[in-house]
């Protein structure tokens, strides 16, 4: 790493301000010195100056330097300190079950870590920020903190870098030369202004305009933002137009606000005339979704965004009009096209909704569509359309906690807020955000006491997530508040579900007896029975019967889960139906079929992003392929599941789990000698999610990948695997993630995943690029 830059140190819980700077690259490598000699670096500077892009180019540069790697960790929707530790609880994916603190959460899966954190967007939540920060400098040591805010955040030992402007060149850039204007290249705002410019008309800049291009720049500030804008317009004007309307617009200053530093007023500036070279229809839509947490696709800008000058048919246009403008930059997530504006964009669009006096319309609108979309979901959760409503709950989630936010916080909106935590429940339960969603149902239920039917389905959320997560007092208060709600309502389906929720309590307390009890209670109700809700309760007496050992009753329950899920196509509860089945074949001591159930387990808790699930499983197929003589394989899939766990988040659940993994590991010890034992170990711990479930599965085929700290013996030609240059080639014929899947029998989020690797690999960032890139390599 670089030698710390030099700086200054103030007083005490002063941070340390670096000021110098000469060029952008080296910008870099001094922010990655003084993260060599500081634990916490913050950059700061005016919206639009370039903090992320930094912050993200020197992660990127500093991935392979942490053990544990790199999390980049939005805190742009983050309001309180709530919500500022569940995004990044969402960002380190944890999955956590324990019903803890949110922030013993954090500081205990970072403290034996060494990684860097970079929180984005600070400047909202300053004092939570510094709070949290402080906290983890002391807690967890080999953490490193990069940050960006507008402000500095004030915390003992942070070393502030203020990110400066691009360079620009002297006014007298291009003049006197006799061969016409210099070329560009040494200054960086020249070089991203050529970029944009050629990436908007198609051209690139003449030699003659660089001159021109160079006062644009210098009018700009040096600022990356506002020379974007800038240079999106050569598509109408040249370069020369261009310098002649700034010039005619900002004159001296004085339309606009004089109190407000030049470098803000310059800013403001581009981006109005930015916003006034849009049409009516893309103005409204880029203020209307400034009311978005995050991003959002085209369904959820046509029902929040239309109505009232944008008709709905004219949504797609707009967004293909601020697209092309630079205004919306379109992602790729989990396989659907979505949209998202640049914070200090966002920023803008929010103050002119504002100014339009529609932004609580607007911010109502978004609340009742996410509503209904969710109620929805939560109607057709167990059809076949399962996965892809699994998808769009991670996708959507920050608008989510935006929308259960509003109603908490917004009074008379109680019931509102239950209706949506309640159908929220089956991202709670297996996601990483349990906690989380613990907290906002029992802000919900205090916002409202009306002993109404979303009142009773939050209660039995609550209590199943309490339940899951050991702690049973709440869980079983909540659950008789649920059946009297029940009862008054005369609602036998709604005591049914409660009945479910107290035989998965039962489980978990390890109460076998009562959990059968309590299922049968709930399977008394026709409507239940029928339905194809009761696979969750099925799943509880598969579970139960194969702990006491009623193994005929065990494949009874499983063979009817199955048939559920056939009849109505959800296949997220066959996850713990299959650990059920597991546990009853290995106490009859079919390892084989052990090895078969937990196998189908891990491929649908892959799928539906259970972490829980999927260590289990690891943990079942330790059991029986050591119980199986095929030792060096179980070790290698018990360091696979210690690396699993320790990237997911996934705590040890109980005192019986935790003597039982301490237990296998003594008999492998024992089998395969201590040297042997730790080298296998190692090979398992070194795969990285894909390959150990690949490995797990035996669909491994080629060497699966080690992750990049844990060291090759032989280099290989290609940076590539096997697998991901096969999903290359795939990605070159134009085939989508889907397609991909289908192609090599492999889960749409497994190609998400290969794609993700390939991206960071070749350093690219879109599919065209590997797609050029297979093609060059011949394949």
């Amino acid at each position: 790493m670089a030698t710390p830059v030099r700086s200054h140190r103030g007083g005490a819980g002063m941070p340390v301000e670096l000021t110098t700077f000469v060029g952008r690259r080296e910008d870099i490598t001094a922010v990655k010195a003084a993260l060599s000699g500081f634990r916490a670096v913050t950059l700061t500077g005016i919206g639009g100056v370039g903090k992320t892009r930094l912050a993200m180019r020197v992660a990127t540069d500093l991935r392979r330097a942490f053990a544990d790697g790199v999390s980049f960790i939005d805190l742009s929707a983050a309001t309180d300190r709530a919500a500022l530790d569940a995004s990044v609880i969402e960002g380190l994916r944890i999955h956590d079950r324990s019903g803890r603190e949110a922030v013993d959460i954090i500081l205990d899966f970072l403290r034996e870590r060494q990684m860097l954190l970079l929180l984005d967007n600070c400047e909202q939540i300053v004092g939570e920020c510094a709070s949290l920060i402080d906290t983890v400098m002391r807690r967890a040591p080999r953490v490193r903190i990069l940050a960006t805010s507008r402000e500095r955040l004030w915390v003992t030992g942070e070393c502030v870098w203020r990110v400066p402007s691009l360079p620009v060149p002297d006014p007298d850039f291009g003049v006197g030369s006799a061969q016409g204007s210099p070329a560009p290249v040494q200054y960086p705002a020249l070089v991203l202004f050529g970029e944009r410019a050629a990436a908007a008309s198609g051209a690139s800049v003449n030699r003659e305009d660089w001159p021109d291009v160079a006062r644009l720049c210098r009018r700009m500030d040096g600022l990356p933002l506002a020379i974007e804008l800038a240079a999106i317009q050569t598509r109408v004007f040249s370069p020369g137009q261009l310098v002649q309307r700034y010039d005619e617009r900002l004159g001296p200053m004085g339309t606009l606000d004089r109190t407000v530093p030049d470098r803000h007023r310059t800013l403001e500036a581009a981006i109005d005339w930015s916003y006034e070279l849009c049409t009516p229809h893309e103005r409204l839509l880029w203020s209307r979704a400034s009311v978005f947490a995050s991003r959002f696709g085209l369904d959820a800008a046509e029902g929040v965004c239309s109505g009232e000058g944008l008709p709905r048919e004219e949504v797609l246009a707009s967004l293909a009009g601020l697209v092309d403008k630079s205004i919306l930059v379109p992602e790729e997530q989990l396989g659907e096209l979505q949209y998202r504006l640049l914070q200090t964009l966002a920023d803008y669009g929010r103050t002119r909704l504002r100014a339009a006096g529609a932004e609580e319309t607007l911010v109502r609108r978004h609340r009742d569509w996410y509503l209904q979309q969710t109620e929805e979901m939560a109607t057709q959760w167990w059809g076949p359309d399962q996965l892809d409503w699994s998808q769009w709950l991670r996708r959507e989630y920050r608008n989510l906690r935006s929308a259960v936010e509003y109603c908490v916080t917004t009074p008379g909106e109680g019931q509102a807020g239950l209706r949506l935590t309640a159908a929220l429940l089956p991202h709670w339960h297996a996601g990483a955000e349990a906690s989380e969603g613990r907290l906002w149902l029992e802000r919900a239920l205090a916002a409202d006491t009306e002993p109404t039917l979303a009142r009773a389905m939050s209660l039995r959320s609550l209590a199943s997530i309490c339940a899951s997560r050991a702690d049973y007092a709440p869980a079983e208060a909540a659950l008789r508040e649920c059946h009297v709600v029940a009862r008054d309502l005369h609602d036998p389906l709604m005591a049914a579900r409660a009945h479910s929720a107290e035989a998965e309590l039962a489980v978990n307390r390890a109460d076998y007896a009562t959990a059968l009890a309590s299922a049968e209670h709930a399977l008394a109700c026709p409507e239940y029975a029928e339905g194809p809700e009761r696979a969750q309760v099925l799943s509880a007496v598969i579970v139960a019967h194969a702990m006491l050992g009623h193994y005929d009753e065990a494949v009874s329950a499983h063979e009817e889960a199955v048939r559920c899920s056939v009849e109505f196509g959800g296949r997220s509860d066959l996850v713990w139906a299959l650990v059920g089945r597991a546990i009853a074949e290995f106490r009859v001591g079919d390892h084989q079929a052990v090895i078969r159930y937990a196998g189908e387990c891990i491929r649908i808790a892959r799928d539906y992003d259970n972490a829980i699930g999927l260590a289990t499983s690891y943990l079942l197929l330790v059991r029986s392929l050591a119980a199986e003589g095929d030792f060096g394989r179980a070790a290698e899939l018990l360091g696979a599941r210690r690396r699993i766990c320790k990237e997911l988040g996934v705590p040890t659940l109980s005192e019986m789990e935790s003597l039982l993994i301490e237990a296998l590991g003594t008999q492998l010890e024992e089998e395969l000698g201590g040297t042997s034992f730790e080298a296998a170990v190692a090979r398992g711990y070194a795969f990285d999610l894909d390959a150990a479930i690949d490995y797990a599965l035996g669909t491994e085929g080629d060497e699966p990948e080690r992750s990049a700290d844990a060291g090759t013996a032989d280099a290989e030609p290609s940076p590539l695997t096997a697998r991901e240059q096969q999903v290359a080639g795939l990605v070159a014929r134009g085939l989508s993630n889907r397609k991909i899947a289908e192609e090599l029998v492999i889960s749409p989020r497994t190609v998400e995943g290969h794609v993700d690797h390939i991206l960071t690999k070749l350093g690219f960032t879109s599919r065209a690029q590997i797609a050029a890139w297979a093609a060059r390599q011949g394949g």
